[in-house]
């Protein structure tokens, strides 16, 4: 196949959102799930130095009761202990994570990962027990991965 034909495929399929082929995410999808791994510990930590470099400057979250929160209102519920976990652990079966960008040097790629989590703890001062869907948007910036956005939805049902 021309070369000229190939970058007009690649082309095509980011601007349509389409992820590149699986042996080429592989290495960046375990880095994402090595950062993910090192979140979670931060989470269970209330580790606010680890959380500060994990959420980018302009990170929100929905939660579970559909409030916005911003990373700095999200820093301030670790802080005061409003948000703190018993236990926060993913399914690990349920987890996806795709990889959409230039995946070259420069590493210009976004991650969107969704899984499957169980909670115990407070979200800004509620308890929170029970399943959990998941979806956090990461990118690569300043030599690691960081959270934009993410969300949190109640499984209701079986």
């Amino acid at each position: 196949m021309p070369a000229s034909r190939v970058a007009a495929l690649l082309m095509m399929s980011l601007l349509l959102g389409i992820p590149a082929r699986a042996h080429a995410q592989e290495p960046l999808v375990e880095e994402v799930r090595a950062a993910i791994r090192q979140y979670d510990a931060a989470l269970r930590r209330s580790d606010v130095a680890a959380l500060e470099r994990f959420w980018a400057r302009e990170y929100s979250l929905v939660n579970p009761r559909g409030e916005r929160l911003t990373r700095e209102d999200r820093l301030a519920n670790v802080r005061s202990g409003r948000t703190a976990f018993d236990s926060l652990a993913p399914v690990p079966q349920e987890e996806r994570v795709r990889i959409y960008g230039n995946q070259g040097d420069e590493k210009d790629v976004v991650a969107v990962h969704t899984t499957l989590l169980t909670i115990g703890g407070r979200y800004s001062g509620h308890g929170e027990r029970g399943q959990y869907r998941a979806t956090a948007i990461w990118v690569y910036r300043d030599g690691h991965w960081q959270q934009v956005a993410s969300q949190l939805t109640p499984v209701l049902g079986p």
